[in-house]
C-alpha cells in the first residue's frame, strides 16, 4: 500500500469515526485490536469520546458502527497486502481535525484476555488523564 492510499484509508476511518461522534466531543479515542481466525480478521475495540458536557467533561464508549468496523477492517487487509499485518492501531481524533494514528505490531493483549495499562487500563482512565491536562471544566 502507497503511503499516499495509507493516508486516504486512515482518513476514511477517521472521518467515519467523526460522523458516529456524540454532539459535543473534544476527542475521540479508539483502539483495534486485530486477529486472523479461518482467514477472517476479527477486531477486538475500544471506542471512546471525550464531551464537553457545559459544567464538566465527560467520556464513553461507542456503540458499535458497522462501517468504522469495515473500513478498519479494510486498512488492515490493505496493508497485510504489503506484508505490514499490524495487531494494533490506536486513533485520537480531535475536534480541531488533527488526529493520530499508531500501528503495532505484537500481541494483542485485549484480545488474550491481558489486561493491563496498555490493554484496557488507559482507557478506563482516560477520563482522569484528559481532566488532568485540561481542567475540570471546558475552557469558554
Amino acid at each position: 500500500m502507497e503511503p499516499s492510499e495509507q493516508q486516504q484509508a486512515v482518513r476514511a476511518v477517521a472521518q467515519r469515526f467523526v460522523e458516529i461522534a456524540p454532539a459535543g466531543w473534544a476527542r475521540l479515542v479508539g483502539n483495534w485490536e486485530a486477529t486472523r481466525v479461518d482467514g477472517r480478521v476479527n477486531l477486538n475495540y475500544v471506542t471512546l469520546g471525550v464531551v464537553d458536557l457545559q459544567d464538566r467533561w465527560g467520556a464513553g464508549q461507542f456503540d458499535f458502527d458497522e462501517r468504522l468496523y469495515d473500513l478498519v477492517v479494510e486498512l488492515h487487509e490493505a496493508m497485510a497486502a504489503d506484508g505490514d499485518r499490524w495487531t494494533v492501531l490506536d486513533l485520537e481524533v480531535d475536534a480541531d481535525g488533527a488526529f493520530r494514528t499508531s500501528f503495532g505490531y505484537g500481541q494483542p493483549k485485549r484480545s488474550l484476555g491481558i489486561e493491563d495499562e496498555e490493554s484496557m487500563g488507559r482507557f478506563q482512565d482516560y477520563l482522569a488523564t484528559w481532566v488532568a491536562e485540561h481542567g475540570e471544566r471546558p475552557q469558554r
